[in-house]
């Protein structure tokens, strides 16, 4: 399956999940057109802003990666932990877990982020080789 770069959908949020500042996403699909049997819900290339944040939130019924692309950021788990993240980070939020990333740098934080969910039993995202099951 592929996604053109021409048919990606920008979105502009303010205070995304509580946080602070403006976060611009570019989306070959997400939760409103999700590919149907794949356990991906969302896939986007994301701009921080300097000084704006993604506030903490819990991933309750999913997980997400993000990939670190430019800038400097703040990445804080559930534990309370923060960590400095930079260009080639991966971070993982696994399913039950919470995060959040604000962005401590002067230029724009570019990240790609990954959502995720278990697929439904029946679904073919959870076949293997030639449709048979795994």
């Amino acid at each position: 399956m592929i996604f053109s770069a021409k048919d990606r959908v920008e979105n502009v949020r303010q205070k995304a999940q509580g946080g602070e500042g403006e976060i611009r996403g570019r989306h070959p699909f997400g939760p409103d057109k999700r590919p149907e049997g794949t356990v991906f819900k969302m896939i986007g290339e994301m701009t921080l802003a300097a000084g704006a944040s993604i506030g903490f939130h819990v991933h309750k019924e999913d997980e997400e990666i993000y990939i670190i692309n430019q800038g400097r950021g703040l990445y804080t788990r559930r534990d309370g932990q923060a960590a400095e993240v930079g260009p080639g980070d991966v971070t993982l939020t696994r399913m039950g877990e919470g995060h959040g990333l604000a962005n401590i740098g002067p230029e724009p934080l570019l990240f790609t982020a990954v959502i995720a969910a278990p697929a439904a039993p029946d679904s073919t995202a959870a076949s293997g080789p030639a449709g048979r099951k795994s």
